[in-house]
């Protein structure tokens, strides 16, 4: 686990000049599918919700495209609780979350951006950590339309597996909105190898 106690002290743990946290809520990401995004935010999530003892939040980004609620501060009552106590999740099955009826009109997330902001805020006043898991680049736009509003973007990356000018292209499509923090695995499988940093860049 030392690559991700090394995420863990060098990304999320990092301070700016206040000693105020820089990077409470990050966006994973891929060049392609498949190079295991799921894996590496569950296993994050986990890590840092172990080693602070902070308040941690695992979010599927398909969840948050499905929510529909009158008030953003109503995201955070639709969090799951896993075996850790300190440890939530949104996930992908979140569904379509409404109010009570005769409430005020739901609003949404992907044509409402201070709606989107809202809701982040409401998480970000909840929770100490954030880890947000979104689809590859290729099939979604997911991280690129969160990144103007949270703190930086990671891509996984599989070594020996994604091509340079995937890797290119990923990378300037985040950087178009934001900074990013590059992850790479030694090996085809996530699950037996040693994950290294390659490049990481926090906020700044």
């Amino acid at each position: 686990m030392s690559f991700y106690l090394e995420i863990i002290r060098n990304v999320f743990q990092a301070v700016d000049d206040d000693g105020k946290l820089r990077n409470r809520i990050v966006a994973f990401t891929s060049a392609t599918r498949g190079e295991g995004v799921s894996y590496v935010v569950n296993t994050i999530a986990k890590e840092i919700a172990e080693q602070t003892h902070k308040r941690v939040l695992a979010v599927d980004a398909n969840g948050l495209q499905h929510i529909r609620v009158p008030e953003a501060s109503q995201v955070v009552r639709h969090c799951s609780e896993t075996q850790l106590d300190n440890l939530l999740t949104l996930p992908a099955g979140v569904g379509r979350l409404v109010g009570p009826r005769n409430a005020q009109p739901v609003k949404d997330w992907h044509s409402d951006p201070e709606y989107r902001a809202a809701c982040l805020k409401a998480l970000r006043w909840n929770f100490d950590y954030i880890i947000v898991d979104c689809p590859s680049l290729s099939v979604s736009s997911d991280a690129t339309l969160l990144a103007p509003l949270i703190d930086g973007v990671a891509i996984v990356v599989q070594a020996g597996r994604t091509r340079r000018g995937q890797i290119q292209r990923a990378r300037q499509t985040v950087e178009n909105r934001w900074r990013v923090s590059w992850i790479c695995s030694q090996s085809a499988s996530l699950f037996r190898s040693k994950l290294v940093v390659s490049k990481v860049v926090s906020r700044g």
